[in-house]
């Protein structure tokens, strides 16, 4: 074998070179290994430094939630005052901000009583004032007080209307407050034809009769008001709503300087005119 007859320094030599030759192969083969058995590595984690001040800054901007517990337990109570102290708290923009001006308007919205509609059509009527919750017009059932400025002298009156498909021919009108009948029997109904309705109604000054009704509906529990005509009859319940219109008209009635001296005679007093000499009397 030509091995063989090389000489000692010869195959030293070749030896010397054929190792120094493997180890970039040994080194490779090594590290291809250990790369396939090394679990994945990790993604590298990004670390953010945050001075003080900065930390003070982000935590000043955290709404506590204490603050929102408290708001909304002020806002529960009707403190209203103390809920929109707390408002300024959390941040203008926060979710916590949005809910708690919601909650507030909510409430806002919930607590405001209606108020008195003042009518002054033209200088030749008389004022008129209505409660809020009254009627604008003929279109639909209703039981209510208005007042009538005349000559300086308020005068209320009584307006209970009745609107349907067909007219009913009305010639009284029955109120049932907790099982106790009063009747009312207007001296003239009129009707107002609608454009798919026919509304018929009486408006007149509050007498003794009806006054008399006026205070059992206030007091009761439950009033029903029975429209009754010559081509039937409606029966309905007088709302919670026309209730406290008919209280608050009352009041206003009382702080314009009226009351109902007037109803202790034994006659309806007549509506008074400019030519009526109790058109310019005041009342006592």
């Amino acid at each position: 074998m030509i091995f063989r007859k090389l000489s000692e320094e010869m195959k030293f030599t070749i030896v010397i070179v054929v190792a120094v030759l493997m180890v970039p192969v040994v080194f490779y083969l090594l590290n291809l290994f250990t790369d396939l058995k090394a679990p994945p590595a990790k993604p590298r984690e990004m670390t953010v430094i945050v001075t003080e001040a900065e930390k003070k800054q982000i935590m000043a901007k955290l709404p506590p939630q204490e603050v929102i517990k408290s708001v909304r337990e002020a806002i529960k109570q009707g403190n209203n005052s103390t809920a929109y102290m707390q408002l300024g708290k959390p941040p203008k923009d926060s979710a916590e901000s949005e809910e708690l001006r919601k909650l507030l308007e909510k409430e806002a919205k919930s607590q405001k009583r209606p108020g008195i509609r003042k009518v002054a059509e033209n200088p030749q009527n008389p004022v008129k004032y209505f409660d809020e919750t009254s009627p604008r017009d003929r279109s639909t059932d209703a039981f209510y007080i208005y007042l009538v400025d005349i000559y300086g002298t308020v005068w209320p009156r009584i307006c209970i209307q009745s609107a349907g498909k067909k007219a009913l021919g009305i010639t009284s009108f029955s109120i049932n407050a907790d099982g106790k009948t009063f009747t009312i029997q207007p001296a003239m109904v009129k009707a107002e034809k609608l454009e798919d309705k026919v509304s018929e109604y009486f408006d007149a000054l509050l007498d003794k009769q009806s006054y008399t009704a006026l205070q059992a509906v206030l007091r009761s529990r439950k009033a029903l008001l029975s429209s009754i005509g010559t081509k039937g009859e409606v029966k309905r319940e007088i709302s919670e709503q026309e209730r406290k219109g008919l209280s608050r008209i009352l009041d206003t009635y009382a702080a314009l300087g009226g009351n109902f001296a007037f109803l202790q005679s034994a006659a309806p007093l007549p509506a008074p005119t400019a030519r009526h000499p109790k058109a310019t009397a005041k009342q006592r």
